[in-house]
């Protein structure tokens, strides 16, 4: 996804004159080509993340559209009262894209984790959150969205789906109608372990986690009548993310929870052990084998 986001970018700032890119001095190589073209809007704040959201948000309160690029831990975590107080109090129109997703950086350690980044800007009134499964699907998302006047998120990670997907931002998806009594919600590059995990199950992809339109709100109450259980898979922490917010929707459409509401995704604990981001993914149960496991539970425990 990372080399889409850098087409992404030239294409914008090409396109907007009022566009403008921040990083937190990563990505030097790959964004060679737009610093070469676009020197004037182009801006290494260095390892001063609060000063990036800041002066993010000080652009932007001036008419232009900054675009804020580094390492998701960094930028989330290190600089939350900035997104709090400068982007998501104001309402100003600043795009965050983070690398390193919940563990792509999972050899330099848990410093580099960031599962929690979800559920973090979840809780900030006015910021959206998108969390694309493929390359594809971010730059769809970015020029769908851009100068809509909001702060926004997209959380990159280096692996992605291969399937092709017709997406909306602020909707969820039906990839499939199944026979099965689970209905599989399912977010990110998850989705394409996930249809491999189950064939007969009902799967809704939902690459939007914040403001999901009233019209999606209402078919996934209208699916979830119609199944057992309920399962959301993702790779963030289960505390505040794609299952938090399925569980809320059915809360507010007033449907009566299924037989089984599961949330599969990062538990509520500290990753210490080294290792490379797919080895986190199979010992947290997030490969294919995992996921069919997590999923036919229920099944194996009726033989």
């Amino acid at each position: 996804m990372r080399k889409q986001f850098a087409q992404t970018i030239f294409k914008t700032l090409d396109d907007d004159p009022l566009a403008a890119i921040l990083i937190g001095d990563i990505s030097h190589y790959l964004l060679k080509e737009v610093e070469e073209k676009f020197p004037n809007r182009f801006y290494n704040m260095g390892i001063c993340e609060q000063s990036l959201i800041g002066m993010a948000s000080g652009m932007a309160s001036m008419g232009n559209k900054p675009i804020v690029h580094t390492i998701a831990p960094f930028c989330v975590e290190r600089a939350f009262e900035q997104i709090k107080v400068d982007l998501c109090y104001q309402k100003t129109d600043v795009t965050i894209v983070s690398v390193g997703s919940s563990f792509d950086y999972a050899s330099l350690g848990c410093t580099h984790h960031c599962y929690e980044d979800i559920s973090i800007l979840r809780s900030l009134p006015n910021m959206q959150v998108f969390v694309p499964g493929s390359s594809a699907e971010f730059d769809y998302l970015f020029k769908k969205t851009w100068g809509n006047g909001s702060p926004k998120y997209f959380k990159l990670s280096a692996k992605e789906h291969n399937l092709k997907t017709l997406i909306e931002p602020f909707e969820a998806t039906v990839i499939r109608e199944g026979t099965g009594k689970n209905l599989l919600f399912v977010c990110g590059h998850l989705l394409e372990e996930t249809t491999m995990a189950s064939s007969d199950d009902t799967i809704i992809y939902v690459p939007t986690l914040s403001y999901l339109s009233d019209g999606s709100k209402k078919t996934i109450c209208e699916y979830a009548l119609k199944h057992k259980n309920i399962i959301t898979i993702e790779e963030n922490s289960v505390i505040g993310g794609l299952g938090d917010e399925i569980f809320n929707i059915l809360c507010e459409g007033k449907v009566r929870l299924p037989d089984r509401f599961e949330k599969i995704g990062v538990p509520h604990k500290f990753l210490n052990k080294y290792g490379n981001a797919a080895q986190h993914r199979k010992a947290l149960g997030l490969d294919i084998r995992g996921i069919k496991e997590k999923i036919n539970v229920e099944r194996q425990n009726e033989l």
